[in-house]
């Protein structure tokens, strides 16, 4: 997600400074504020367990003074080009482009859009971030256009609900005290809790009830990620509901991202776009990745591949098992037109992904199951070594993965490395889908083969298990058996049975790891194999 440009000194704060009077103070900007429960009857809403699909809606563009179009120095801000004939009035401000994105959002298939509001309270009318609330007012405008044409010609498209997307962003990036000048919030604070909650209060107050996101009645927010804060705890969340249900007679149903502790309804991980997440009830996925336009960023592109990339993505949440497949996809993005994220219509996509989304949500509305298909669907077992990938691939050096390969006895081999900024060492396993994807009740065979080279301690084995309670993550992290390496300098062969394995990619992309323990924290290995145990509960 891209950010303002900022001066990475403007971090090396001595002092949090102290807010000059209550935030609650300050009058919201939108008229739908204070409600009581009697504001939300009738008012449409999803069920939980019911298949909805949201979109990240990015609606900071503005053709008139380039913001967001075009870089300080004049050139070009986007990797993915919006239509030309859309350009002329491409604008936070201008109803008749929110209105052609809502109808092209309803032809896909999607159920509700999240605005990604960077709003600070206060900064209603000027300031750096004022067009999150003043391109509310005409979003609202062009979803009531579109209401009122299906409400007389009921086969024209309803809109999308509104949710709120709250890019956390902005309690380290908010100029609150003037241009370029930042508070990093610390929302252990009483005043820190108060920013927080005014966010989520100036953002509702803008929308009417009628047009909320809302599920089991309670109006949708994600968050993003909470690293941005100067502090966290688990008593935030509760302090926000309990204002909000004073203030707006009604509850939330929070969505947060992976990293905030604290009472959510959901949690989810963002990165689709690179790659299918799976939360708890929550999938991301998105078409790719580029943000070559973005100045000062590490180049990172994750191909669409001419839309294929998109399709494995859609294909492989559809091959989960609709009992417990995530019931809430969230597409990242609808619109982040500099970082390539975007399935809305484009000068260089046209249509593709909007009518591709519609197809793949009818059938995740519908709870079809894809089955499997590829060279390892009736392979006896999959395996990985050194010289050789037959089903099993050790995921390339990256994050806290790293190894190098290396040549031990005339044979290859890898050997584990410490990436940098990592404090772990661990190497990553992704089982094709085609053998085992989102397994329910199966038990795996694991072997490894390993040198004791004296090069580490010991390692552990963490997969991926359908017990969400037994491990990290959801249980995407299970702990299994350790195994001693010693100082022999001969290959070791360990056989271990794996119970309740998932396999569903959720261990940073892989399904299972060894982690590796003391010592030099150099674990060699030369070979690697799975096994599944066709309807095997290991006790």
């Amino acid at each position: 997600m891209r950010r303002p440009f900022m001066s990475i000194g403007l971090l090396l704060l001595t002092a949090f400074p102290v807010f000059a009077a209550s935030l609650l103070e300050i009058s919201p900007p939108g008229k739908h504020f204070p409600l009581n429960a009697a504001a939300h009857r009738g008012a449409p809403s999803f069920q939980s367990g019911q298949p909805i699909i949201g979109t990240t809606y990015f609606y900071w563009y503005d053709v008139y003074t380039g913001a967001h179009l075009r870089d300080p120095d004049g050139t070009d801000a986007l990797t993915t080009h919006p239509p030309l004939e859309s350009m002329a009035d491409l604008s936070y401000k201008s109803p008749r482009w929110h209105y052609s994105q809502l109808q092209d959002v309803a032809q896909a298939g999607i159920d509700f859009i999240l605005p990604v509001y960077w709003g600070v309270p206060g900064q209603y009318k000027e300031g750096q971030f004022a067009w999150s609330v003043v391109g509310l007012p005409p979003l609202v405008a062009a979803h009531d256009r579109m209401a009122q044409e299906h409400a007389q010609d009921p086969s024209r498209p309803a809109p999308p609900q509104i949710g709120l997307f709250y890019d956390t962003s902005t309690l380290r990036w908010n100029s609150f005290d003037g241009p370029n000048k930042n508070r990093q919030i610390d929302l252990t604070t009483p005043e820190g809790r108060e920013w927080f909650y005014v966010t989520i209060r100036d953002f509702f107050s803008l929308i009417p009830p009628a047009k909320w996101a809302r599920i089991d009645g309670r109006p949708i927010i994600f968050l993003y990620a909470g690293e941005f804060a100067r502090k966290i705890d688990d008593k935030l969340f509760d302090d926000a509901r309990r204002r909000f249900q004073a203030d707006f007679g009604t509850d939330f149903f929070l969505v947060r991202h992976s990293d905030w502790p604290g009472r959510a309804d959901a949690w989810y991980q963002w990165g689709g776009a690179l790659n299918l997440t799976i939360g708890d009830v929550v999938a991301g996925l998105g078409p790719g990745y580029d943000h070559s336009a973005v100045p000062n960023r590490t180049p990172l592109v994750v191909d669409r591949q001419g839309g294929r990339f998109y399709d494995q993505q859609w294909e492989k949440l559809l091959r989960m098992n609709p009992r417990r497949r995530p019931w809430i996809i969230h597409l990242e993005t609808w619109n982040e037109w500099h970082e390539g994220t975007d399935i809305a219509r484009s000068r260089n996509w046209g249509d593709q992904y909007i009518q591709a989304t519609a197809r793949y949500a009818r059938q995740f509305k519908q709870g079809i199951r894809l089955e499997p298909k590829g060279e390892f669907v009736n392979a006896s077992r999959v395996r990985w070594s050194g010289g050789a990938v037959a089903g099993l691939t050790l995921l390339p050096p990256a994050g806290d993965g790293c190894w190098e390969q290396v040549e031990v006895d005339g044979a290859p081999a890898i050997v584990s490395t410490l990436c940098a900024g990592a404090a772990a060492r661990y190497l990553y396993f992704d089982v094709d889908d085609a053998y085992m994807y989102d397994e329910m009740d199966r038990a795996a065979e694991l072997t490894v083969v390993f040198r004791e080279d004296d090069g580490c301690e010991s390692f552990t084995i963490e997969y991926d298990n359908e017990d969400p309670t037994a491990g990290p993550v959801g249980g995407a992290f299970r702990a299994g058996p350790t195994f001693k390496v010693g100082q022999t300098g001969v290959w070791r062969t360990v056989t271990v049975q794996l119970p309740h394995v998932r396999f569903a990619n959720r261990a940073n992309r892989a399904d299972f790891r060894l982690a590796i323990h003391g010592g030099q924290g150099r674990l060699t290995v030369r070979e690697v194999m799975v096994r599944r145990l066709r309807g095997e509960i290991v006790k």
